[in-house]
């Protein structure tokens, strides 16, 4: 597919080629450099085509947060996938099954209750289900909260059948609300010493852990250098948007994911309105519920702010760019990940040029 941006209707998602391959050498160089495995992480994208140019490029496997996602990417040939997050639920068991028979599969653990209940149905399989114990690194979400209760749950899975601990894994969630560049290094050596540590008190009470998987997009160029950390785990990284550019975790030039608009009205020099509301450009202000952002986007060449939102119009408040009726521009959003599952496609472009088009094949895989 080849192309003009002109021809694009509106609101459209725009892939810049160049941005996100330069953001995708950049990460695997990193985990390069320190010897250290990159897990990318799919939720950002959903994409398989971008999930398997990931692989290419020196990724060992991918992330997904949702059982569909992986099932979208299993289909899609991609065979080492681990699911970041808790699986609950008898229907969602069978699915886990049908994929584990056909994938390196791996999923998180936090609980004694759900690894009985994994084991109950893996307990026959051929073999069994590899398992990560998630460790709360200070987001405060899932994982768990002490070693002793890591300890705890490793001696009761390790005797259950079907069910194989291979390892620890983390995020550190918290890093998106730090006020500044040291808050994030400190958080990112912490979430890597924290399952080092842990890792190495558990060998001492005969339990092996051979990946240790941590990790975020900001936090990345700081835990993947603890020793010992196997595995760095990243998402956002691939597109970058308006809230790493607030971390100061990449420079704006870096973003390559854009939402394309046209303008629809312009009755006062003080407002401008555009044809992408909430159901484009998403509410998020931030990650985790932070609100680390003013407006929701960034006008690229006017640096003007998208003001407001209602559900199909975005309005830009006193305007600082000049603006016509039928335009077309360039908004970088606050939340890359968020906006990609509003859309069924993305463009692939070089600047103005339409070089393809991705569908995005796992966007809305909820359960």
């Amino acid at each position: 597919m080849q192309g003009i941006l002109g021809n694009i209707e509106t609101p459209a998602i725009l892939i810049e080629k160049k941005i996100m391959e330069r953001n995708l050498r950049a990460m695997q160089s990193l985990a390069d450099l320190h010897g250290i495995n990159l897990r990318v992480h799919i939720k950002t994208h959903k994409i398989p085509e971008l999930a398997k140019l990931q692989l290419k490029s020196g990724a060992v496997g991918i992330a997904v947060a949702k059982l569909g996602e992986a099932e979208i990417m299993a289909d899609a040939g991609i065979r080492d996938l681990q699911i970041a997050n808790i699986i609950v639920g008898e229907n969602k068991f069978k699915r886990l099954r049908r994929l584990h028979r056909k994938c390196r599969l791996t999923v998180a653990i936090d609980s004694i209750e759900n690894a009985m209940a994994l084991s109950n149905k893996f307990k026959k399989e051929r073999t069994p289900l590899s398992v990560l114990i998630k460790i709360n690194s200070g987001l405060n979400r899932s994982g768990l909260d002490s070693f002793r209760d890591v300890l705890n749950l490793a001696k009761i899975v390790s005797a259950l059948k079907g069910l194989k601990i291979i390892g620890l894994m983390t995020h550190a969630g918290h890093a998106y609300g730090a006020s500044n560049l040291n808050e994030i290094k400190h958080i990112g050596k912490s979430e890597g010493t924290l399952l080092v540590e842990y890792a190495q008190s558990l060998k001492r009470h005969g339990f092996d852990m051979d990946e240790l998987s941590a990790g975020s997009t900001p936090t990345a160029p700081f835990c993947s250098h603890v020793p010992g950390l196997t595995e760095v785990r990243v998402g956002n990284y691939i597109f970058n948007d308006r809230t790493q550019v607030a971390l100061d975790t990449v420079p704006q030039s870096r973003c390559a994911l854009t939402v394309l608009a046209t303008v629809i009205s312009r009755h006062s020099k003080n407002r401008v309105v555009i044809d992408a509301g909430s159901k484009a450009l998403a509410l998020d202000m931030g990650a985790h519920g932070k609100s680390l952002l003013k407006g929701y986007g960034l006008v690229l060449r006017t640096n003007d702010t998208i003001t407001r939102l209602s559900e199909e119009h975005g309005i830009i408040d006193k305007p600082r760019g000049k603006y016509k009726i039928g335009m077309k521009i360039r908004i970088i959003p606050n939340h890359a990940c968020t906006v990609m599952n509003l859309f069924d496609e993305a463009f692939l472009v070089n600047g103005n040029e339409v070089l393809g088009k991705y569908r995005i094949a796992a966007r809305g895989k909820m359960t």
